[in-house]
């Protein structure tokens, strides 16, 4: 990778060397996120655990089949058509990449990280149909959720959504700023950013509702006081639509907010470092990288798996379908699936309530001493 900056010096000719070290901090998150993602992958292998999560016995409608196909190859089609277009034609002609080009490679990366808003309970799961190897996601240092390689994390439908929905909401974000702009020029970047906010929460939320309905995934752990559709497999909880808006926002006004040289708060000062172009262009990379990925982390994982530790339990309409649920937990699993009325198993040697409503001890755990006790009669359940 190379970069186009030129190098540059202050008023003094000294190097200024606080934007330079920001450059380096956030290539330096950029990159450590992705080795983070190639350790899960890699232990994932090594654990022998990529095996195909079946959709099971419940049959899909053929309307749903359909649209999950149109999805599935549309949308990586579209990621294909992106990258071409975007990052690497550019690249070709100018020898270096766009911010745009940066942008949709990092999207079409980041999907690893999905599944971890089920990170301490079940909070979601893909519609097994979508071709899958399982997931990775359990290999994560301190992940709790049970049966973390029931998750059917789409390997051609995720990337492509991550890199199309994104950098269209990305898109529409920029031309609201746009119009925002040439209505109230002395606007500040908070002022635009909240004007662009609330219309797309409306935007994030047609499209990823429209998208469930037609099958491609289920929030199932819901609070049903806060979702739409409650109580159905294409129930949509309202603060997904919130905390998805925080992303497409946040990530528009760094797109929007780019100095003369075309970068953004991320890349700035990259020509101030004594690296070749070629580390350069590294930098750059991994900077946006880490700039997107890290408001990814804030903005959406961190409360969307805190938030599912609140949810309401899994609607029976979800339960009922098998290609939802696959073993992750329910009645093809081991496990119950989350409800309030139960405790969530933390881990492997945690005990945990089966999908029959008994009590299960894992094997080679011993039973905790106000268990014993319980059992033993000492103390009392309450009644």
């Amino acid at each position: 990778m190379t970069s186009t900056a030129n190098a540059g010096k202050n008023v003094g000719g000294a190097a200024e060397p606080d934007k330079a070290v920001a450059i380096t901090w956030w290539a330096a998150l950029g990159f450590s996120f992705l080795a983070f993602a190639a350790y899960m992958i890699i232990s994932w292998i090594a654990a022998g655990d990529p095996q195909r999560v079946l959709p099971g016995d419940t049959p899909l409608p053929g309307w749903m089949m359909v649209c999950l196909e149109v999805q599935q190859w549309g949308l990586f089609l579209g990621m294909l058509a992106l990258l071409w277009f975007k990052a690497f034609r550019p690249r070709l002609q100018t020898g270096s990449f766009t911010f745009d080009g940066l942008m949709v490679m990092t999207f079409s990366l980041m999907w690893w990280s999905d599944p971890f808003y089920n990170y301490f309970t079940p909070g979601f799961n893909y519609n097994a149909y979508f071709i899958n190897l399982g997931s990775w996601v359990g290999h994560a240092p301190g992940w709790m959720s049970p049966n973390s390689t029931q998750i059917a994390q789409p390997l051609i439908w995720l990337p492509g959504v991550y890199t199309c929905a994104f950098f269209a909401m990305v898109l529409i974000v920029n031309w609201i700023f746009r119009k925002t702009r040439e209505r109230w020029p002395s606007m500040s970047p908070v002022g635009m950013w909240l004007v662009a906010f609330f219309p797309m929460v409306v935007a994030g939320t047609i499209w990823e509702a429209s998208f469930m309905v037609m099958g491609s995934h289920s929030y199932a752990s819901t609070i049903r006081s806060f979702s739409l559709n409650p109580g159905h497999y294409y129930a949509f909880p309202i603060y997904q639509g919130i905390t998805a808006s925080l992303l497409y926002t946040t990530w528009g006004a760094m797109r929007f907010y780019r100095n003369d040289r075309g970068l953004s708060f991320a890349e700035n000062g990259i020509e101030r470092l004594n690296v070749s172009n070629h580390v350069k262009g590294w930098m750059r990379f991994f900077a946006v990288s880490g700039a997107i990925t890290g408001i990814f982390f804030v903005f959406y994982h961190i409360p969307n798996a805190m938030i599912a530790l609140r949810g309401d339990a899994w609607s029976e309409d979800v339960q009922s379908r098998s290609y939802f649920v696959t073993e992750l937990c329910g009645p093809w699993s081991d496990v119950a699936c989350p409800d309030p009325r139960i405790p969530f198993p933390r881990g492997e040697q945690s005990l945990y309530i089966g999908p029959d409503g008994r009590l299960v001890i894992p094997e080679g755990v011993s039973l905790p001493s106000v268990a014993n006790d319980l059992k033993s009669g000492t103390l009392t359940r309450e009644q």
